[in-house]
């Protein structure tokens, strides 16, 4: 595609850089270029989306068929809290290897072969989950099934991250949670439309279709430019130099300023980064890059503390415990995933205007606030016969699930990929994602057993962690949002080789010489 072809997805705006100037060898003074982001970019980062949308699929496809007829029939008449437990945990198991995987995979192979090799094994795990004829069969094939969706799940907004410009990072990588949330629509919808096969088969075709989506993403790889900054890693300069052109030219900077900017801060600071240790011991050893760790770690303590993954993959048969039917629990499951999906809409249009950590404390003490008053209402309506009560439970898990992907969603997979630097970054999503499933694991797993032996006692759980560690981010995580990649470095105590600005100087000067590579 030509690069004369993008276009603008927003009206141009100034930054602070705009307003500066620098000169030429005449000495004639320049503007730095108004910049926004092409459409070329956003296309290539839903594209990537499609990675989200995969992991949020795999995840979710337990969700709906919990409750339908025919799969309790074969496999919960006996046992059925524990092999719950089992289905949901050992998916974050696999999970949790998988996103352990993907770093030296997608370090010495690149980000798309990384997420090539998730799909394939989504796939199989796919036709593995649809063909089970026991227990044994299915737990095995979804803990297959999470190694492959932790992989892409982890490297995904990895690769966003390093193909965003920074001005709308937030928005972008952001697309990452638009793709999780949408992928629980669509099991939501399916899981609807599937409970009104009245064969065998009715539980077996989301694994289907599972499939098929792992199909098709394998397939879009094909149409995304690999990662700029680790074409950089591996000394191929005209190529990064190319794909960041193609990605980042845009109609208000036709020249691509901006790109050839960023390449010459992405050049200097890959180089010094090269001779230096990498590995997790290193992270450990290294003061800047424990707080990267500590802040890794803990922002997915509080994301998971909520236990909004042990609500989502259960909000059918959360429904059930407040009294609805089969068909009801999984339209007010799809109705529960379309308000996640909105949440996470305002989401992306906040995290670049309000700030990363500011969203994540309102976030996290909001929530708080919101499982205490369900618990609440859990204590006193739960299997009750007063109309209100059991309505306002409802209406609390709408208003959780919107309130968190709107506040926390988003901004945890952007914060958690920016702020490592280029030569670590896997290994820090990878921090980052085992902290989400180890986390996910260890309230996703005993959360049927906790609802039936403690009850509404097992939400004041949430709140206790989540209070404490969204305290524990407002008083230690740094800002980061509006800086490129290799700028937060500096928000760490970490060496910045060249700041934006004399990036962006030394961009025009190259622009004014007579002879100038523009790519292809």
């Amino acid at each position: 595609m030509a690069l004369s072809n993008m276009k603008d997805t927003q009206s141009s705006q100034t930054t602070a850089l705009s307003t500066a100037s620098t000169s030429t060898g005449d000495d004639r003074p320049m503007e730095i270029p108004k910049h926004g982001t092409s459409w070329i970019n956003v296309v290539v980062m839903i594209t990537a989306a499609l990675g989200s949308f995969l992991y949020g699929f795999s995840a979710n496809a337990i969700a709906s068929t919990l409750a339908q007829p025919t799969f309790i029939t074969k496999f919960l008449q006996t046992e059925a809290t524990s092999r719950t437990d089992g289905l949901l945990g050992g998916f974050l198991g696999g999970a949790l290897v998988g996103a352990i995987a993907q770093a030296p995979l997608s370090n010495r192979h690149g980000r798309r072969i990384a997420n090539g090799s998730a799909s394939v094994i989504i796939i199989v795990s796919g036709a593995l989950q649809a063909g089970s004829v026991d227990i044994a069969m299915l737990l095995t094939a979804r803990v297959l099934c999470g190694i492959g969706a932790g992989m892409v799940f982890t490297n995904t907004p990895v690769y966003m991250s390093e193909v965003s410009p920074p001005h709308t990072r937030g928005l972008l990588v952001g697309f990452q949670g638009v793709g999780v949330t949408s992928a629980y629509i669509s099991c939501a919808l399916f899981g609807l439309i599937f409970n009104f096969v009245t064969s065998e088969i009715q539980w077996r075709l989301i694994f289907i279709v599972l499939a098929a989506i792992g199909v098709i993403h394998l397939f879009s790889l094909r149409f995304i430019p690999e990662s700029p900054r680790w074409l950089m890693e591996q000394g191929r300069e005209e190529e990064a130099r190319t794909v960041l052109e193609y990605l980042h030219r845009t109609k208000a900077d036709p020249s691509g300023t901006l790109a050839q900017a960023e390449i010459v801060q992405i050049k200097a600071q890959v180089e010094a980064e090269r001779a230096l240790p990498t590995g997790y011991w290193h992270i450990l050893c290294t003061s800047h890059l424990r707080k990267r760790a500590f802040c890794s770690i803990m922002l997915w303590v509080m994301g998971q503390g909520t236990g909004i993954t042990a609500i989502a993959n259960l909000i059918p048969v959360l429904m059930g415990s407040l009294g609805f039917g089969t068909v009801m629990q999984l339209g007010l499951g799809v109705a529960w995933t379309v308000c996640a999906v909105i949440g996470c809409g305002f989401n992306v249009l906040l995290a670049d205007r309000v700030g990363r950590v500011r969203l994540l404390v309102v976030g996290g003490f909001g929530c708080a606030a919101i499982i205490s008053i369900l618990a609440a209402l859990e204590k006193f309506y739960l299997q009750s016969t007063y109309e209100p009560g059991v309505n306002a439970a409802v209406a609390l898990y709408f208003i959780f699930g919107a309130f968190f992907t709107s506040t926390i969603e988003c901004t945890s997979y952007v914060y958690t990929t920016e702020i490592w630097p280029t030569h670590l970054r896997s290994e820090g999503s990878t921090l980052a994602f085992a902290s989400f499933f180890g986390n996910a694991i260890a309230y996703s797993a005993p959360v049927s057993f906790g609802l039936s032996t403690i009850g509404w006692k097992f939400y004041m759980v949430f709140v206790a962690v989540t209070t404490v560690s969204t305290i524990t981010i407002m008083l230690t995580f740094p800002e980061t949002s509006g800086l490129t990649l290799e700028e937060i470095n500096s928000r760490f105590g970490d060496k910045v080789e060249i700041d934006l600005q004399t990036a962006l100087a030394a961009g025009l000067e190259k622009e004014h010489k007579p002879e100038r590579v523009t790519g292809v």
